[in-house]
């Protein structure tokens, strides 16, 4: 079965003073859209190359970038912007956790993500349900469905406002089974 995997982190807003918000438009705009077009990448990319940028607005373009290069499909892409997020703020939990779900995407790279998505959890995200909703389909692409279904739960109380956790759970049916000892 194949899952979309969701992404963490909701667009970044640039915070810095003056017309930087105005300025990181481009990029946000493109990771707001379900399937950002070539051309709003390309004015992203326009625009986060601009010199002078304060680096909070480079890094939330960058984000942002990554993530409308996600949705467009551009997962190499969308990676070596994740990576450049993490060198710049290794603290940043949601650049781990986005290249979690980048690689969540390739198949093979399973554990590496769930690495990756846990790695940024242990850091604290700013929305913990989205994060381990995250890992937990990190977890079901590579089968380890206990512990999917632990995590679809902890997002649901994470957030129980948001029906995506609990909406997941409803495919989880647990058996308890007798075992006889001889």
């Amino acid at each position: 079965m194949l899952i979309l995997l969701c992404l963490i982190a909701a667009p970044l807003h640039a915070q810095a003073a003056g017309g930087d918000d105005e300025l990181a438009a481009p990029c946000r705009d493109a990771a707001e859209s379900a399937k950002p077009s070539r051309t709003q990448i390309g004015r992203c990319d326009r625009v986060i190359r601009l010199p002078g940028l304060p680096v909070t607005v480079r890094l939330a373009m960058l984000m942002n970038r990554g993530i409308a290069l996600l949705r467009a499909g551009k997962l190499a892409k969308a990676e070596s912007d994740f990576d450049l997020a993490i060198r710049s703020a290794p603290g940043l939990a949601e650049a781990w956790i986005n290249k979690g779900v980048v690689v969540a995407r390739q198949p093979g790279r399973e554990r590496e993500a769930v690495a990756l998505i846990s790695h940024g959890i242990d850091i604290g995200p700013k929305e913990p349900a989205r994060a381990y909703f995250a890992r937990a389909q990190a977890l079901e692409v590579a089968g380890r469905l206990k512990e999917a279904m632990d995590d679809y739960a902890a997002a649901a109380r994470a957030d129980p406002d948001w029906p995506a956790p609990a909406e997941e759970l409803k495919r989880f049916r647990v058996e308890r089974r007798k075992v006889l000892r001889g």
